[in-house]
């Protein structure tokens, strides 16, 4: 539902990153903080409990003071070229903190940290790439006091899921790409779909992320 009573978010930010090049591995990093006030959080569970007789509630709602901070961490290593093909590893790490700075507990918008790793093979009409990702748990302890009174909120487990995907330059100017995500099927859920979902939710299945799936796409430039 609308809220007619939301103020409009401010917030003093700082960032500072750095970039480094080296014979075989290029590297990025960053580290930020931010101090809000009417710190803006969609989709508050204000009231029901997903039931036809008492259905879910959420509005956008100001939280007065809050912190959030973080870092993130990305690059890619060269192995070398093997014949024709040459083979890299990208890489990414990032994770964010958040605090209600009225209660000193943490804010509930805040997804857990995420590692990506994976192998590139690339040659010169052709490339191939598999990445794993894994997602960190979300525990009970970085869960704060709005969703501490949903009964048994449900806690997002850890999981790792891997994307395969490629290119092929049919001629200059055409390539067909094509991947394969979620490769092994993997049954996961993000924390932001699951905010204020029970443990027991008989619909929690239904928050789950997609399995298996197939792209196929064909790119001409003219």
């Amino acid at each position: 539902i609308p809220n007619p009573n939301l103020k409009p978010e401010k917030s003093k930010n700082f960032e500072f990153g750095a970039r480094a090049n080296f014979a075989a591995l290029t590297l990025e990093a960053s580290v930020f903080e931010g101090d809000f006030t009417n710190l803006i959080e969609d989709n508050r569970q204000i009231s029901g409990n997903f039931t036809a007789a008492n259905p879910t509630i959420n509005q956008s709602v100001n939280i007065n003071s809050a912190t959030i901070n973080g870092f993130e961490i990305k690059g890619n290593v060269q192995w070398g070229k093997f014949g024709a093909v040459s083979i890299s590893t990208p890489f990414s790490y990032g994770e964010a903190n958040g605090v209600d700075n009225r209660t000193g507990l943490p804010l509930d918008s805040i997804d857990p940290a995420k590692l990506t790793l994976g192998v590139r093979f690339e040659s010169a009409n052709w490339n191939l790439r598999l990445d794993a990702t894994k997602h960190a748990a979300k525990n009970r302890a970085d869960i704060g006091a709005v969703l501490a009174t949903t009964p048994l909120q449900f806690t997002v487990p850890a999981s790792t899921t891997f994307d395969l995907s490629g290119q092929w330059t049919i001629v200059k100017g055409t390539r067909l790409n094509a991947s394969v995500v979620n490769l092994t099927n993997r049954k996961y859920w993000n924390w932001s779909e699951v905010r204020g979902i029970a443990s027991n939710a008989v619909a929690l299945d239904s928050y789950t992320q997609p399995g298996r799936k197939f792209n196929v796409s064909l790119v001409t430039d003219f």
